[in-house]
């Protein structure tokens, strides 16, 4: 086993199962079964209406622990058990990928979220969503837990820094990605950003806290700051150990999520 894959074998502060951890034997190893269960856990904030305050809070929730916290607050039986609509937490695709990452740590499947852009949401467009990548015999396997979707290749998913440099090097439309009504090189540059973080195991969503991107005008390109950007890609598609993979965020502490940050 080479080092990256023992890295992501282990768990990490936001994918620490803590106080629930004598949850898990019961559970099924299989990673796409462990998504099933994630699926009976957790419903997708555009599916659901009319919530009260405290419900749409829950999607605000960082981290493994606090997503099981919500989860058994609404509903206390065992993971195992789908839920019915009204009886899950709250959230949206980084909540599915993180616990879907977390659970298979826990079961010993090395595994990491990734941040990008799927195809399958819109015709043409390329929409700002995480997925969960987990190893084995045959190598990486891209899956998405919210949708059921697995094996998803370059057609379906692109991480954040392939969708980045693609985009520089004039492969594709910057405003062929985003999300709502937020496309183009925002977009590319939050999502870089998230994603380099999570290959590092720092699993946060959002990029608000990054005074350096408040950029105008933020969709279209800025020399100093895309060409930073531009290392901070390269560095992350060739990285090959463990060790250099922790250090590419570390260059970069003005990008780094501030203690308390929530999902957004």
């Amino acid at each position: 086993m080479d080092d990256i894959t023992r890295f992501y074998r282990q768990t990490s502060p936001t994918s620490r199962l803590g106080r629930h951890d004598h949850l898990v034997p019961g559970l099924p190893h299989d990673p796409e079964a462990l998504g099933a269960v994630v699926r009976g856990l957790l419903v997708h904030d555009s599916a659901v209406s009319g919530l009260p305050a405290d419900r749409r809070a829950h999607r605000e929730a960082v981290g493994a622990e606090p997503i099981l916290d919500n989860v058994l607050g609404l509903d206390p039986a065992p993971l195992i058990r789908a839920r019915p609509a009204e009886r899950r937490m709250v959230g949206f695709c980084y909540h599915f990928a993180l616990l879907h990452c977390a659970l298979l740590r826990a079961a010993g499947v090395p595994a990491r979220i990734r941040c990008g852009f799927a195809s399958y949401f819109a015709a043409g467009l390329w929409s700002d969503h995480w997925v969960v990548e987990y190893r084995d015999d045959s190598g990486w396997v891209l899956t998405d837990p919210q949708t059921g979707r697995h094996n998803l290749t370059v057609d379906d998913f692109q991480d954040g820094p392939t969708a980045w440099r693609l985009c520089r090097a004039g492969g594709a439309e910057s405003r062929s990605y985003g999300n709502g009504d937020l496309w183009g090189w925002d977009e590319l540059r939050g999502t870089l950003i998230n994603d380099v973080a999570a290959l590092g195991k720092v699993e946060v969503s959002g990029w608000y806290w990054c005074e350096r991107l408040r950029v105008e005008p933020l969709d279209q390109p800025h020399d100093e700051l895309d060409g930073s950007l531009d290392t901070l890609a390269r560095l992350a598609a060739t990285a090959t150990s463990a060790g250099a993979i922790r250090e590419i965020f570390d260059r970069y502490p003005d990008l780094h999520p501030p203690e308390g940050a929530i999902a957004c």
